[in-house]
């Protein structure tokens, strides 16, 4: 549109703006209206207003929400949504818009600048355009209930270039009008803001029972339970115990420190991350829980369930080392006691040697195969008599069983009756 010429109200209105307040400036001030009082006030109490960024996205890879918040300290806050149900991108543009003043509410805020990019939004919340989609309805009907907890609203529309931060939070870009942090919050959104949850979520934030609990009410307290073998075996473990200003529970170890009493239900945490955590190195049972206690836990069942996590680990009975040796039936022996069972045998005719030695007399034992030997010249039933005294009972004590071929030197009559004075079964 053309310009008009200029006046000198534009001068006047100049020098209104930029000089300093005097006497006679108060005066006039005091006859500002209503309205002029209102802004001037909201424009001294500037520096306690939050102020937000919001955008919304969506492209082939879905629904993105990107929020930029700074805070009256001056601290940023940096945010990214990922939307998990299908929405227009007008309605990603109102999710920004409420998650932004959740966020500001949760943390206090009463007075909120925010600025975005739509042109519709904008014109909705501000009242200058009408909400005709029933969805659109509902999510402004939420904004507006939502802005009745800030003492201060105010929704400005700006360009798409003076909300790039939050555009590139939007969109995950790589690039932003300034550095991005290094860690960005990242969540996923499953419903919308206007649809409310079915049920209500319970968090459990106590621990249940367990075997600490009779020890602590001991050294804290000074309780014990009803049952007198129960209160003396409470009194008589409490020794080995000690429990810190925080009410936690330690062991006392014999060389090294005190032992963190671990609950239960954390065990099975503890154990996972030890062996196959980022340090692991799926250790076996025995080495997992003398690990635990280098660590500095401790608790009553901690080597039997470190040998039931081992068998229960995937990968370690999967690489386990392998058997290749073949099935097959146990062989029992026939003497499990040493030196009760010789076998008695004769080698020979060999070449004489001195003394016309040609034959061997030979007593192997049945279970450690130790042998004794002895060179003779005659083979007679008496020499194996002396055999048997020398070389076996004067050794190895009267043995149970003698086992031979049948020869005629172990089959006498003689060689039976020594045997039987000597309770040897032949």
């Amino acid at each position: 549109m053309p310009r008009t010429a200029v006046k000198s109200q534009v001068l006047a209105d100049l020098v209104a703006e930029f000089a300093e307040p005097t006497l006679e400036g108060k005066e006039v001030s005091g006859l500002l209206g209503a309205d002029e009082k209102l802004v001037s006030t909201i424009s001294q109490h500037e520096h306690t207003w939050w102020k937000a960024h919001i955008d919304g996205a969506a492209n082939q890879r879905g629904l993105w929400v990107g929020l930029v918040l700074l805070s009256p300290e001056g601290i940023t806050i940096e945010k990214s949504l990922r939307l998990g149900f299908s929405a227009t991108n007008n309605k990603a543009e109102y999710e920004a818009l409420l998650e932004g003043m959740s966020m500001i509410r949760k943390m206090g805020g009463k007075s909120v600048n925010m600025f975005s990019d739509s042109r519709l939004i904008v014109g909705q919340v501000n009242g200058d355009l009408e909400a005709k989609d029933e969805r659109m309805q509902e999510y402004l009907v939420r904004a507006k209930h939502l802005q009745t907890h800030f003492h201060h609203f105010r929704l400005t529309h700006v360009p798409r270039s003076g909300n790039t931060h939050a555009d590139s939070l939007a969109t995950l870009a790589t690039s932003s009008a300034q550095p991005l942090p290094r860690v960005i919050l990242v969540e996923d959104l499953f419903r919308p803001k206007t649809e409310k949850a079915n049920g209500i979520w319970v968090h459990s934030v106590r621990a249940g029972p367990s075997w600490m609990d009779p020890l602590v009410m001991f050294l804290k307290h000074d309780t014990l339970p009803d049952d007198k073998v129960e209160a003396d075996k409470i009194r008589r473990k409490a020794t080995r115990f000690w429990l810190s200003e925080d009410s936690k529970l330690y062991r006392r170890s014999f060389s090294g420190p005190y032992l963190l009493c671990v609950h239960p239900e954390a065990t099975e945490l503890i154990l996972e991350e030890l062996h196959e955590g980022i340090c692991g190195s799926h250790t076996g049972g025995r080495s997992l829980s003398h690990r635990a206690i280098t660590l500095g836990y401790w608790w009553s069942s901690m080597h039997k369930e470190a040998l039931e996590y081992v068998k229960k680990c995937d990968q370690c009975q999967r690489y386990a080392p392998s058997i290749h040796q073949p099935g097959g039936e146990l062989n029992p022996l026939s003497s499990p006691w040493p030196f009760a069972q010789w076998g008695l045998d004769i080698l020979g005719p060999f070449p004489k040697a001195a003394g016309n030695k040609k034959f061997l007399l030979i007593g192997i034992d049945y279970f450690t195969k130790w042998v004794e030997a002895e060179a003779l010249a005659n083979i007679r039933d008496v020499d194996a008599k002396k055999f048997v005294w020398k070389n076996i009972v004067t050794k190895f004590g009267t043995p149970h069983t003698l086992k031979s071929d049948n020869g005629l030197q172990f089959d006498s009559k003689s060689f039976r009756r020594y045997c039987n004075e000597l309770g040897i079964i032949n």
